[in-house]
Parts: structure tokens; C-alpha cells; sequence
């Protein structure tokens, strides 16, 4: 069918939603406050805008994600919430050693990095090792409170 956007399952294929991210990347308006990592205020890190990975982040984009991630780690290698990102977007692509092991470098880089203590817990109830992810929780809960939205959350998947 000529004008359609859908392939024959009913989905939209990849490069449409690229091309339709892209497009919203380029727009100042198109900024949205919907986060992976937490709230509006990590949408730049020491000088590094991470918007266009947050948007390709929260939109599922993770291959694009990492890709972009590993070209802004070559011009700002130590920045622990890019690593954070790319951890985060390994980890939902199933690639758990490479997460785990950019999670360390997050924690190395900013030993209290709030979003990286929770999601290398996640990681860690996702391989097995409950007792770690408790550990993460004990860390944040010095880091940032019981109140803080990454306690909660780690909180909340621990106890599930």
C-alpha cells in the first residue's frame, strides 16, 4: 500500500520512527521531560547536552542510543552519566556484561551517582544476585534518602 507507514504486522518500521526521532532532535520545542534517569535536570551533565540521548533512550532507540553515547564518550570520557546511559541501554538490549561493566566505570567516575546505584541493582535482580541489588539500595538510601525516586523504584523491584 502506497502512503502508509506500517509494514505488514501493523508496526512502524525502524527507520520511520529514526527518521521521526531525528526530526523531533532537530526541533528546540520537541524536548520532552520524560526521562530513563530521573528528572529535567540531567538532560545535561558537566557541559554535555544528553538530550538527544535521553530521547532515544525514552523511545526505546537503544542501539541508536549506544552508538550516539560511545561518539560523546570519545570527547567526554569521563562522565558518568553517559556511561549510566549506555549501561542502562546495554542492559535493556540484553548485553548484561558490558552493562555491568559501564556501570562500574559510572560508580568509579561518581561513586554516588544516584541512577547508576539503581539500575546496576536492577541489573544485579536480573542476574541472580539479590544480596548485590540490596547492597545498591543501602547505598542509595546514604546517597539520597528513602524519599528519592531511585530508592523507590529499587525498592519497589527488590520487594516485587
Amino acid at each position: 500500500m502506497k502512503g502508509t507507514t506500517m509494514n505488514r504486522d501493523g508496526e512502524t518500521p525502524k527507520m520511520i520512527k529514526a527518521c521521526a526521532v531525528l526530526m523531533m532532535l532537530a526541533s528546540p520545542l520537541a524536548a520532552t521531560s520524560a526521562l530513563a534517569m530521573g528528572s529535567s535536570d540531567t538532560w545535561s551533565s558537566e557541559g554535555t547536552d544528553l538530550s538527544a540521548v535521553t530521547e532515544l533512550v525514552d523511545t526505546g532507540m537503544y542501539d541508536m542510543a549506544i552508538d550516539k553515547i560511545e561518539t560523546m564518550l570519545k570527547d567526554d570520557p569521563e562522565n558518568a552519566d553517559l556511561y549510566n546511559y549506555l549501561a542502562y541501554s546495554q542492559r535493556k538490549m540484553g548485553d548484561f556484561e558490558s552493562a555491568a561493566q559501564n556501570y562500574e566505570r559510572a560508580l568509579m567516575i561518581n561513586p554516588e551517582h544516584a541512577g547508576a546505584l539503581e539500575y546496576q541493582g536492577e541489573l544485579f535482580l536480573q542476574t541472580g544476585k539479590p544480596e548485590m541489588a540490596q547492597e545498591n539500595l543501602a547505598r542509595l538510601a546514604q546517597v539520597c534518602g528513602t524519599d528519592c525516586a531511585e530508592y523507590k523504584e529499587l525498592s519497589g523491584k527488590i520487594t516485587n
